[in-house]
């Protein structure tokens, strides 16, 4: 019995031995699994350090110098732009974009990883002997980045930076954003004007002036010459093509102080476009298609400058308008709540109607016409828009017809007491009509297509009479 305890208490004190070894053990990976984890984010800690190239501020940033196989260039800071240097060379427009990306790029630029120290066969192995330079001006002090070749993959650039020796591999779309060409340094806005500033546009073609806008600095509308003062401006292309004008940039500059103008056909220019500006200034531009994407692209040269840059032709559309795509497409002759009465006159028919609109309440020779009854509604307005509302199909400002013979008369009486005309003289061309408007021609051509025939004025006329229970006044 004596034995087996002493057996049992043996086991026993084995088991506990076990168990303190085996916490030993634990705690002794514990301890070591810690502190190589501790060595590890050390060690990445470290990496990131050398690895972190600038820590900028890129809104500090007052100065950018570039020395490159094509040249050097020195950018300043001057009132929140950029501009060349006062004793450089350079008198171009600096694009504001690039420059502000090269300060945004480089103020927190980063490695992926480095090749350790750098010698002369390590520089010239990955093209760091004879680099690309940029140096941006962070207060007093300079901060400069040496770049080399790309890698096979082109994945990653080489590059240096000043106080650290040593070969760093910097993501493709990071250097890129740093390297430059002239023509990026260019400013390739089309025109210097902000909306606001805009004062006139004018289209040539052939020689010829396509159409000419100006803006009216008291109401703030476009207009046309004297010449075509009976039509109308839709504003909103005016607008469009500012909008166009101010932000667009080309698509490559490919030309800088352009002398040879047959160089890309601007000897024969397909239309000269000229801005003006509310300051007195104007700049012409030519625009010439040239070249296999003639179609798809446009040459465009600033007159001034002699800059050439190559723009989408679609951006460029309205230098194919004509005075008629410029203006409202159609005469309004009176809108129905602002009249008292109207009448109108036409081969098949004449006849007049008083009219109270907002009151729902019509006669016609003696006749009420019940308008809050909605079919009766809906003809009267069918009837009324064909002749009051007119679609413009072509302009004539050359032609000098006589108001005789109209084929379609409309005469209202404004709720003001005053009246207005409209009249439709036929051409001698198929269905066109010069168009009047109180006793003037306006410059423009309809159809008179819409007088007779299925869902025509004479149509609505006869069905609104029959509703509301009136014979037609038919000649």
């Amino acid at each position: 019995m004596a034995e087996k305890e002493i057996c049992l208490m043996k086991k026993g004190i084995i088991a506990v031995i076990s168990l303190v070894a085996a916490a030993a053990v634990s705690a002794g990976a514990f301890f070591y699994v810690q502190g190589s984890d501790k060595k590890d984010r050390e060690r990445k800690s470290k990496e990131l350090a050398e690895n972190q190239l600038f820590s900028l501020d890129s809104d500090a940033i007052g100065k950018i110098e570039i020395q490159s196989e094509e040249g050097s260039y020195t950018l300043v800071r001057e009132n929140d732009r950029w501009v060349n240097s006062p004793d450089s060379e350079n008198t171009f427009h600096v694009a504001q974009s690039k420059a502000q990306l090269i300060c945004t790029t480089i103020c927190d630029l980063e490695a992926d990883t480095n090749y350790g120290e750098a010698d002369k066969e390590s520089k010239e192995k990955y093209g760091l002997d004879e680099p690309y330079v940029l140096t941006v001006y962070d207060g007093g002090s300079s901060n400069t980045i040496y770049i080399g070749d790309a890698s096979p993959t082109g994945n990653y650039y080489y590059a240096m930076v000043d106080g650290k020796n040593k070969i760093y591999a910097v993501q493709s779309a990071e250097i890129t954003s740093l390297l430059t060409t002239r023509f990026d340094l260019i400013d390739s806005s089309i025109i210097p004007y902000k909306a606001e500033e805009i004062s006139g546009i004018s289209v040539k073609r052939g020689g010829k002036t396509a159409f000419e806008l100006s803006c009216d600095p008291a109401t703030g509308l476009w207009t046309l010459p004297d010449e075509y003062k009976m039509l109308t401006v839709n504003q909103t292309r005016p607008s469009t093509m500012i909008t166009v004008l101010t932000r667009l940039s080309a698509a490559q500059i490919v030309e800088e102080h352009l002398t040879d103008l047959s160089q890309y056909g601007f000897d024969d220019p397909y239309a000269e476009l000229t801005v003006s500006g509310t300051d007195g200034s104007s700049h012409t531009l030519v625009l010439s298609r040239y070249g296999r994407e003639a179609t798809k692209m446009t040459h465009v040269l600033v007159k001034d400058t002699g800059l050439v840059g190559l723009y989408y032709s679609s951006d460029l559309d309205f230098i194919e308008y004509d005075i008629y795509d410029i203006i409202m497409q159609n005469v309004e002759s009176a809108n129905m709540f602002n009249i008292s009465e109207f009448s109108f006159t036409c081969a098949e028919a004449e006849d007049t109607f008083t009219l109270d609109a907002t009151a729902g309440k019509a006669e016609c020779r003696g006749t009420a016409v019940d308008l809050t009854r909605a079919e009766i509604k809906n003809m009267f307005t069918t009837f009324y828009n064909t002749f009051s509302y007119i679609s413009i199909t072509k302009t004539d400002i050359d032609a000098a017809p006589a108001l005789t013979d109209p084929v379609l008369s409309a005469r209202y009486v404004l709720s003001s007491g005053e009246e207005s005309k409209v009249d439709l003289v036929a051409t001698g061309e198929g269905s066109d009509c010069y168009v009047f408007v109180n006793g003037k021609y306006t410059g423009t051509i309809t159809s008179s297509d819409f007088i007779s025939g299925n869902d025509s004025m004479m149509s609505a006329y006869k069905t609104l009479c029959e509703l509301a229970g009136l014979a037609p006044n038919l000649k």
